[in-house]
């Protein structure tokens, strides 16, 4: 297949901001509207009002990132006052207390190996590779701490049910918070799935055959293409969804969703199983260049196919909507009518 560096429309979009944030600010707050418009008039959407007060899933999908501005290394200090819009409203003296209260709870606690993340950052991903067609636990990537543990956890808190460890979340408004942020985290497929490559860019599957972790491309972080880090590229929204763009068509797509009924625990393991699958059309066509030493260790380069733009927007809308339609589910589900 001829490929390309990218199209001029792909090209354009490497000009507007990014964030490193999943989705961007834009996106889990547009997944938090979606849910707030499906919740209007139900048990739930009174739970959560009753829970948040003036706020909104909108307002709050953003916090579990926002709480990444917490330094353990200075002291639990916040270190990212004013830098993202989105977070001003919790940079007020008791906001900031409480991101920094949830930090030293979320710390440590899954005993982060050397070079990894705190634990409560390791909450919102997993690494599961390409070859499998589902998400399990003991696969390489995943953990108890991932993001499908992480919303299993948050779910049995607003259930009034003890939580796992390493998890500490200290009551329900925490926790729906956490849930609505981690929702739209968990429909981001390289927030799940991730490609294991070998110093000649060859895939391989790190359950079958000898790896280390300088195989993993950790979620798209440790390749690069003509837009910079890959990650990055899937994390940004397209403008025409940024926030409160589309907000009212992807809630009309959302409620169209035949939605597959379960368990409220089997709801995220599902939901990561969709991601995988939403994987294999965003590594669909790709090519990788031989390694080099990155900052995640091996550094590969990714060519991507022709019009790859429309794969991007056509994944991204529809992800989107499910996210939306996901976390109102799972929120019914834990306060039915």
């Amino acid at each position: 297949m001829k490929k390309i560096l990218l199209s001029i429309t792909l090209l354009a979009s490497c000009t507007l901001p990014q964030s490193s944030f999943a989705w961007g600010a834009d996106g889990h707050q547009t997944v938090g509207a979606i849910a707030d418009a499906l919740l209007v008039g139900t048990k739930a959407g009174a739970q959560v009002k009753a829970l948040l007060g003036d706020a909104t899933l909108e307002k709050m999908s953003v916090w579990a990132d926002c709480v990444k501005g917490i330094a353990p290394d200075k002291d639990f200090a916040y270190t990212s006052t004013g830098r993202y819009a989105e977070c001003i409203p919790f940079e007020t003296a008791s906001g900031i207390a409480a991101m920094a209260d949830y930090v030293k709870r979320n710390n440590d606690a899954c005993h982060p190996g050397p070079g990894e993340e705190s634990c409560h950052k390791q909450y919102h991903y997993a690494d599961v590779s390409l070859q499998h067609a589902h998400y399990q636990t003991g696969y390489t990537g995943t953990s108890d701490h991932d993001v499908v543990h992480a919303i299993q956890a948050a779910a049995l808190v607003l259930q009034d049910k003890p939580q796992p460890a390493p998890f500490n979340i200290k009551d329900k408004a925490e926790a729906l918070a956490l849930i609505t942020h981690f929702i739209g985290d968990i429909h981001q497929p390289l927030h799940v799935a991730s490609a294991f490559l070998d110093a000649d860019g060859k895939l391989i599957n790190p359950d079958e055959v000898a790896h280390d972790q300088h195989n993993n491309t950790v979620g798209g972080n440790a390749l690069q293409c003509p837009c910079g880090n890959f990650h990055a590229l899937w994390d940004d929204v397209p403008v025409q969804f940024k926030h409160g763009r589309m907000n009212t068509m992807l809630t009309k797509k959302a409620r169209t969703l035949k939605l597959v009924s379960a368990p409220i625990d089997a709801l995220p393991v599902l939901w990561a199983d969709d991601a995988i699958s939403d994987a294999t059309r965003v590594f669909g066509g790709a090519q990788f260049s031989k390694s080099t030493v990155g900052q995640y260790g091996n550094s590969w380069s990714i060519g991507l196919p022709l019009e790859y733009e429309k794969t991007m927007l056509s994944v991204k809308e529809d992800a989107l909507a499910r996210a939306g339609a996901h976390l109102a589910q799972l929120l019914q589900a834990i306060w039915p009518e």
